[in-house]
């Protein structure tokens, strides 16, 4: 079921949007009982973005209109984040791909090729791992992959000290304000962002939902997660065609690991020059090239 949109929702999103160059529309669904926004632009085979933390749809705005000159693309939020709504549970990687997977299912996408940045990463992970049919290729940003394990140095899995936090005082909301602002800052290499670009996110990190999506999905990255794919990487097979992108300079994704190659049928680990954690905001024009290269 498709749900509309509020007039203040109407009226935030289409300014939003007026910074894509594109003519995006916003829609709502309800997905395992929450109402879920996505934006969408342009027509023809479909191409899912999705973000990362502490962000939402709008940091895709400077590639939305390139790609959709070739792409039905789509940007969801996930549960908790941006327009979405969330609960006190389902941030699981798990339950995070099954969104996915419904938002496909009520968009009548069979098949389709998949961005994920950051908390997006992990999504389209899961989702490829699972779901292999769904997907034409694959493209991650901005953090490890399932085998980060197979030749892990112990620097990889330190860098990322605020998930440690967030997992242990995550019920704070000062905390997650202050790291909200400070990994805006602190992550991006190439360029700054403007104080209304970070009150655009900021803005939508204040909610209920995205205070508790940020502590719970962290919580779950300590406890299970992590302990899970420590356990169980050598069962892992990826057959989706794959491309791994991290920022030359990206703080969090130094020293990963080339150990997926014997995990993988179709992957390759690239860098992305002059750039930190935030490549579709730090290097827009070479992220749309290299997309559209691989998409082929």
């Amino acid at each position: 079921m498709t749900t509309p949109l509020t007039d203040p929702e109407t009226l935030v999103l289409q300014t939003l949007s007026s910074d894509s160059g594109a003519d995006v529309q916003h829609r709502f669904v309800q997905i395992d009982g929450l109402r879920i926004h996505y934006a969408e632009a342009g027509a023809g085979e479909p191409l899912i973005l999705l973000h990362g933390w502490p962000q939402h749809w709008w940091e895709w705005r400077h590639l939305l209109g390139p790609l959709a000159q070739r792409y039905r693309v789509i940007c969801p939020d996930l549960r908790g984040l941006g327009w979405s709504e969330g609960r006190a549970r389902g941030y699981t990687f798990e339950r995070l791909a099954r969104d996915l997977i419904d938002l496909m299912d009520h968009l009548k996408v069979r098949r389709a090729r998949i961005v994920g940045r950051d908390w997006g990463l992990v999504v389209g992970y899961r989702a490829c791992l699972n779901w292999p049919d769904r997907f034409e290729q694959f493209v991650a940003m901005a953090g490890v992959h399932p085998w980060t394990a197979d030749g892990i140095r112990p620097a990889v899995f330190l860098r990322p000290w605020h998930v440690y936090l967030l997992a242990s005082r995550g019920n704070s909301r000062r905390l997650q304000d202050w790291l909200t602002k400070r990994s805006l800052h602190a992550w991006r290499h190439r360029g700054r962002f403007g104080a209304d670009e970070i009150e655009v996110y900021q803005q939508r990190m204040r909610t209920p939902a995205a205070y508790t999506a940020t502590a719970e999905f962290n919580r779950n990255v300590v406890l299970h997660e992590v302990p899970h794919f420590l356990q169980h990487y050598r069962l892992l097979r990826l057959q989706v065609p794959t491309l791994h992108l991290n920022g030359a300079q990206d703080p969090l994704s130094e020293g990963i690991p080339h150990s997926y190659r014997d995990y993988t049928d179709a992957m390759r680990l690239e860098t992305i020059p002059d750039c930190g954690h935030f490549a579709p905001e730090e290097q827009p024009e070479w992220l749309t090239t290299r997309l559209l290269t691989f998409f082929g």
